[in-house]
């Protein structure tokens, strides 16, 4: 499995996908080139692809004012990505799937910040979003194992145990693609 995930410390918490992980062959950081990244992609037939995005992509990490100037994954890599599974977890990470045609395991919007929650108004303390967001991951990637990825979206919606307006909108955004 390639991993492509920015050292970004707002997504630290995605990192428990795969740290415990034996399949690891290629790990890409904001430090890859979209050279290193393409080889990565094509030497692979799973890839995991973490961190902040929108409908383009997969954000790096952000400069030191905050702004993502840089994407790691963009549609330049549909091509490599069309024949492998993928899995997507960063913001609208579906909708970009969609446009694609890629097949795995994407998000949708997910909440993960208090200013996510402000945005979409979901009432959370930042407090919840750090603890819900790791739990929510932690449960993703033993679904992932124990179930699979076609299984994984079913799945996560019975394990809210909360059922608060954050905890269901998260766990509601997850998608399969055959």
């Amino acid at each position: 499995m390639t991993i492509i995930h920015a050292n970004d410390p707002t997504t630290k918490v995605l990192s428990y996908l795969y740290e415990l992980r034996q399949d690891i062959s290629a790990r890409i950081t904001e430090a890859s080139t979209n050279s290193d990244i393409q080889r990565a992609i094509r030497g692979d037939n799973t890839i995991m692809m973490l961190g902040h995005g929108n409908q383009y992509g997969l954000f790096s990490k952000p400069d030191k004012n905050g702004e993502y100037k840089r994407f790691l994954i963009t549609d330049r890599h549909v091509q490599f990505l069309r024949d492998k599974t993928c899995i997507g977890i960063w913001c609208h990470a579906n909708e970009f799937a969609e446009r694609y045609g890629l097949h795995g395991l994407f998000s949708g919007m997910i909440i993960s910040e208090l200013q996510e929650a402000i945005d979409y108004d979901i009432h959370a303390t930042k407090e919840e979003i750090d603890a819900e967001m790791e739990k929510f991951t932690r449960r993703l990637n033993d679904c992932i194992d124990s179930f699979g990825l076609a299984e994984t979206s079913i799945r996560m919606r019975g394990l809210d145990d909360v059922k608060s307006e954050l905890t269901i909108f998260n766990y509601n955004n997850l998608y399969y693609y055959e």
